[in-house]
C-alpha cells in the first residue's frame, strides 16, 4: 500500500513538471512570435509608442484596472492585486492584439488604406505561494516602434529629385518580477521590479536611378534601464451587498541607456560605420489612483486616473518635445456567478478611454480617445477566455497632425491549475 502511494504520488510529480515545462516553453514561443505591417507615425519620435493599456481582462471596461481584483486573472496595472489568487494555485496569462488603423494626413480629402497589426502584448507567469503571499514575472513591450514614410525631395540646385524612404521598427520590452502580500483582510501591498531592454532600427534610403543615387543609412539605437512599481489596494469584505476598492501605484524608472550604431551603404557595398554613440532617454515619475465598486448582482462601476511626470527634452524633430502625459478610463461591467460557488461564470463590460501622449508636436498635444466593450468567460476550471474591442481616434486634423482611425481587438487566454508546495508550505491534497 505504501509501494503503491509513492509510485503515484511520483507519477504525479513526473506529471506536474511535464506541464510546468510545457508552459514555459509555450511562453518562449509566444513571446518571439508576432507579425505586423501598420504604419504608426508617430512612434518616430522618442523611444516609439508607450504601452499603458491593459490587454487582458480588464481591456473591455476601459483598461480601468488598478483598483481591480478579480480571481483568476492577471492584473499588471497594480502588483498587490496578486493576493486574490487562490492558495497553491498557477496561472499562465497570455494577451494578445490586432489593429486595423487608416490615416489622415494634413492637406489630404482622404484616409490612407487600412493598415493592419497582431502582436503578443503579454505573458505572464503567476503563483500563490502561501496563503498571504503571491509572486509573478513575465515579458511585455513597454514602447514600440512601427512606421514608413515616402518623401520626394528635391535636390539643392534643383536639377533632379531623389526618392526618400524611412522605415522603423523595434521596441523597447519589459520583462517583469512582482511580489504581492496580503496585511490583513482588507489591505494588499506588492512590487514589480522591471528591466528595460531593447533596439530601435531606422532605415532611410535616397534612391534615383538617372543620377545613380542608392545610399542606405542604417541606424539602430539600443536601450537598456530598469524600472519599480509600488502599489497598494483596500477592500471591503466580500460578503456585503456593495464591494469597494481602491488602487494606487507609483512607479519610478532609470534612465534608459545605450549605444547609437551607423553604417552607410551604396548600391549594397558598405561606404562608412562611424564610431558609436553614447545615447540616453528620460523615463517620468508615474502615479495612478482608481476606485472600483461593485453590488451583489453583479454591477460593477470602475474608475482610474494615471498622471506621468516627464522630464523636460528635445526630440530629434523639428518642434517636437517631451511632455507630461495622463490618462482617464472608467468602465462598467456585469459579472455573473456560477450558483453552486462564488466564482465568475462570465462577464460583459463597456468603457471609455482618454489619454494626452507625452509627446509635445508644434506646441500641440497628441490626444487619444476610445470607447471600450467586450467579455469573458471562464469555459472550465482550467480555462479562462476574455476579448475586448476598442475604437478610436488619434490626433487632430486641425492641428496639423496626422490623425488616425483605428479599430483593435484584444483577446487573452489564463490556463490555471494547482501545484505542489515544498515541505514548508505544505502540500495539496
Amino acid at each position: 500500500m505504501c509501494w503503491a502511494y509513492k509510485n503515484s504520488y511520483m507519477l504525479y510529480k513526473k506529471k506536474i513538471f511535464k506541464r510546468i515545462t510545457g508552459i514555459f516553453i509555450l511562453t518562449l514561443a509566444t513571446v518571439s512570435g508576432h507579425a505586423q505591417n501598420t504604419s504608426s507615425p508617430y512612434s518616430v519620435l522618442g523611444i516609439g509608442d508607450i504601452e499603458n493599456d491593459d490587454y487582458g481582462r480588464y481591456s473591455a471596461s476601459g483598461s480601468a484596472a488598478v483598483s481591480r481584483r478579480e480571481n483568476g486573472y492577471y492584473n499588471f496595472a497594480n502588483p498587490a492585486s496578486l493576493t486574490v489568487m487562490g492558495y497553491k494555485s498557477i496561472n499562465l496569462d497570455f494577451g494578445f492584439r490586432g489593429r486595423i488603423s487608416r490615416f489622415k494626413l494634413p492637406g489630404a480629402d482622404t484616409l490612407t488604406s487600412p493598415s493592419k497589426d497582431f502582436i503578443v502584448k503579454r505573458v505572464t507567469l503567476a503563483f500563490k505561494v502561501t496563503p498571504s503571499v503571491a509572486i509573478a514575472f513575465g515579458i511585455k513591450p513597454f514602447s514600440s516602434v512601427n512606421y514608413q514614410y515616402n518623401v520626394i525631395t528635391a535636390i539643392a540646385d534643383g536639377s533632379a529629385q531623389y526618392l526618400k524612404y524611412t522605415d522603423g521598427s523595434g521596441g523597447i520590452y519589459q520583462s517583469y518580477f512582482s511580489g504581492a502580500k496580503q496585511l490583513n483582510k482588507h489591505f494588499s501591498i506588492g512590487a514589480t521590479a522591471s528591466w528595460l531592454f531593447g533596439s530601435l532600427q531606422n532605415s532611410t534610403e535616397y534612391y534615383n536611378t538617372n543620377i545613380g543615387l542608392d545610399i542606405i543609412k542604417n541606424e539602430n539605437k539600443f536601450y537598456y534601464g530598469a524600472g519599480l512599481q509600488t502599489g497598494l489596494q483596500y477592500y471591503t469584505a466580500t460578503d456585503k451587498k456593495w464591494k469597494h476598492t481602491i488602487g494606487i501605484t507609483g512607479s519610478i524608472y532609470t534612465r534608459l541607456k545605450g549605444q547609437n550604431t551607423v553604417d552607410y551603404t551604396e548600391s549594397g557595398t558598405a561606404l562608412k560605420t562611424p564610431d558609436p554613440e553614447d545615447i540616453s532617454f528620460k523615463l517620468p515619475v508615474s502615479v495612478t489612483a482608481g476606485y472600483s465598486v461593485k453590488n451583489i448582482n453583479g454591477i460593477g462601476l470602475h474608475v482610474q486616473g494615471n498622471y506621468q511626470k516627464w522630464p523636460v527634452q528635445k526630440l530629434e524633430y523639428q518642434n517636437s518635445f517631451v511632455t507630461n502625459a495622463y490618462n482617464f478610463n472608467a468602465g462598467v461591467e456585469y459579472t455573473h456567478n456560477f450558483k453552486e460557488l462564488p466564482v465568475e461564470s462570465y462577464y460583459l463590460a463597456g468603457g471609455v478611454k482618454m489619454e494626452q501622449s507625452y509627446l509635445l508636436i508644434k506646441g500641440q498635444n497628441l490626444n487619444t480617445y476610445a470607447v471600450t466593450l467586450g467579455g469573458g468567460k471562464n469555459i472550465s476550471r482550467l480555462i479562462s477566455l476574455n476579448a475586448g474591442l476598442e475604437a478610436g481616434k488619434r490626433g487632430k486634423y486641425t492641428f496639423n497632425q496626422i490623425q488616425e482611425k483605428y479599430v483593435q481587438f484584444s483577446f487573452g487566454v489564463t490556463l490555471k491549475d494547482f501545484w505542489y508546495g515544498t515541505k514548508r508550505f505544505g502540500r495539496f491534497n
